[in-house]
């Protein structure tokens, strides 16, 4: 095959997803969409996609398949870096199998860049945005003579022949008008559309459009369901959230609408999802948009939005176009968290942009990150009265309509430099390797793997997530009553029981949602309910207890610590669980008995301030070739 390695050869080239959580996801994976459109445009025809997270083969015919094929390149795609454990053993075996073959990695796990290339089977990382980059290195591949070829593709991150850790500068990005502009015939050909074409009969109607009347108008009844992005990127940075580009991009709206107009015309598409995360922020893009998708008739859904870029008439105009959900990054109701997550916002804003979306008949489902450098219970308080204004804007509203996550430090963000520089992750490469097999194929929403950044035992971490349920439904009881709640809660598993799965699945788990919302899915085709709490147990929806309960449990509250210790031992185990109690007796008794000298304050500033600034000072163990990575764009 070496002899081959020239201009005239096309190469075969397999693309592959990872199959990450219980469930594929029904969100297009656009990003392998667009390297291959992006590679077949250059001509390099013989590239395949392997879309491993929908097909959920064997692993052994994981192997067996990519033997039987051959490919001369396989490229990776790793969109989170929980997916660290599976690409190493994945990468290894295939080297095995394939010694000759080359692996090149994309996604933000590549942000781990150093860990990758010297502990796995991976060749080469792509640094930022495919399109051009994946085009460039197979030119490049085709008559490469030695690693050091490679320097010339930009946005690439390798080995050299002496082992040492090479960065290209970042590619320049594609323009808007070129940004996921895929050929959908690559999942047309396989087969594998119709997955991503969801019906009325889906958990995403229920969650997303089952609450507007305008859902079920007799027109819309064969109606499809299907996610789209309108853009590339976000304004902001967030501390905890790791990202190749820099700024954002908006596709321009007429070619936006070209395909929506393909979905509607072949699929029989009547709601969309947009999956953006910093929709509409360009406010001449988004008048341009409303007018246009309102000629349509559709019904969508936003899945991210700035709160600060949000009015009321805004929300109207875009209610009036067929919105029925504006989902925004709230993360908490504390100034002083907002200030170290780098949201860039005010708490005020926050507040608005909840009372004008429900104001609008918009419905929304508050997104919390909790334990944050600096977390406390003054700042759990405030985000917990966050919650209780939303439960108190409108009868209407569902306030266990909110996902409550735990931080999680992922490489490539403040957050995660924060944790190694701290002592909490480690200075070496083996550290961080032990920390990436950690979180590996885990959500933050558990907090199974997550680092505790407060100065508080984790049991009351654990605890705190609870309370802000707890206080929010009881809020909602006292401003419209016990009934009231009970038609909301009876309404959501009436949303959910239209659902018509072949087999009924209680464990149904998307990996999207964070509890108490994630209990949605828990209640898809279940046929009927109970409130005996062993029923709940032993249909595995434990989490229903406490929204069945919720005087009982708001009664009660001073014993939430005890509340959570069965949900913490379901997480971690007796040992674990056992551990964290200790822990916490013996910060309490300490507390109680012994003069504690009250440590400094966790100042409340910018942790991408802290990093860059080097308040934290830099560990001398640390490859001066990673610091793009560990800085983050």
């Amino acid at each position: 095959m070496e002899n081959m390695k020239n201009e005239k050869y096309n190469p075969k080239t397999i693309v592959l997803t990872l199959p990450l959580r219980q469930e594929p996801t029904t969100f297009p994976p656009i990003g392998s969409l667009s390297v291959i459109t992006a590679l077949k445009k250059a001509g390099f025809k013989n590239t395949h996609f392997y879309n491993m997270d929908v097909l959920r083969p064997k692993y052994e015919e994981i192997l067996a398949f990519l033997e039987k094929e051959k490919p001369d390149i396989i490229g990776i795609s790793a969109v989170v870096s929980t997916g660290y454990g599976f690409t190493k053993k994945l990468s290894l075996d295939i080297k095995r199998i394939l010694p000759k073959v080359t692996i090149l990695l994309g996604g933000n796990l590549g942000a781990s860049a150093e860990v990758l290339l010297k502990k796995t089977g991976v060749d080469f990382i792509c640094a930022g945005e495919g399109d051009k980059t994946a085009v460039d290195f197979i030119h490049c591949w085709q008559n490469a003579e030695s690693k050091s070829s490679y320097k010339k593709v930009e946005g690439l991150a390798f080995l050299d022949d002496s082992r040492e850790l090479i960065m290209t500068p970042y590619a320049k990005n594609i323009s808007a008008e070129e940004v996921y502009d895929i050929d959908w015939s690559i999942l047309e050909n396989t087969g594998q559309m119709e997955f991503y074409i969801q019906s009325r009969n889906s958990s995403t109607f229920a969650s997303s459009f089952g609450h507007d009347p305008k859902s079920y108008e007799q027109h819309r009844q064969n109606k499809t369901i299907f996610v789209l992005v309108a853009s590339k990127g976000c304004v902001a940075k967030c501390s905890f959230c790791h990202r190749w580009d820099t700024g954002i991009r908006y596709i321009p709206v007429p070619k936006v609408m070209s395909r929506i107009d393909y979905f509607i015309k072949n699929y029989n598409v009547g709601f969309i999802r947009f999956g953006d995360e910093n929709f509409g922020s360009d406010k001449k893009w988004l008048s341009e948009f409303l007018r246009e998708i309102k000629t349509r008739d559709l019904l969508w859904s936003v899945g991210g939005m700035r709160a600060r870029t949000v009015s009321f008439e805004i929300l109207r105009e875009m209610k009036d176009a067929g919105c029925c959900e504006v989902n925004y990054g709230l993360e908490s109701g504390s100034q002083s968290m907002l200030d170290v997550m780098d949201k860039v916002t005010k708490v005020e804003c926050n507040y608005n942009a909840l009372k004008w979306t429900v104001a609008n008949k918009l419905n929304t489902c508050l997104q919390f990150v909790l334990g944050m450098p600096g977390e406390n219970p003054k700042t759990i308080q405030e985000t917990a009265e966050f919650a209780c204004y939303f439960s108190e804007l409108s009868p209407e509203i569902d306030p266990n309509n909110a996902g409550i996550n735990f931080a999680q430090a992922l490489p490539g963000t403040p957050l995660y430099e924060y944790a190694r520089r701290s002592g909490l992750i480690g200075p070496t490469i083996d550290d961080e390797e032990n920390y990436l097999l950690q979180i590996s194929d885990r959500d933050a929403r558990d907090g199974e793997t997550n680092i505790n950044f407060t100065d508080y035992p984790k049991l009351l971490l654990e605890s705190w997530h609870f309370e802000i349920q707890i206080k929010t439904r009881n809020a909602y009881i006292q401003k419209w009553g016990i009934e009231s709640y009970n038609k909301i809660i009876l309404r959501k598993f009436n949303h959910q029981s239209q659902i018509r799965l072949k087999v009924p699945n209680p464990n149904s788990d998307s990996g999207y949602y964070a509890y108490p919302a994630r209990v949605k899915e828990k209640l898809a085709g279940i046929s009927d309910i109970s409130s005996s709490i062993w029923w709940l147990i032993r249909n595995n929806i434990p989490g229903l207890i406490p929204m069945r309960y919720p005087t009982f449990f708001w009664r009660t509250r001073y014993f939430s610590n005890l509340f959570v210790l069965p949900w913490s031992t379901q997480k971690y185990g007796i040992k674990s669980t056992l551990a964290m109690c200790l822990e916490y007796l013996r910060w309490r008794l300490i507390r109680m008995f012994f003069f504690v000298k009250k440590k400094t304050a966790f100042e409340p500033i910018s942790l991408r301030k802290t990093i860059l600034k080097n308040i934290l000072s830099p560990l001398p163990t640390d490859n001066p070739a990673m610091q793009k990575f560990r800085k983050g764009r």
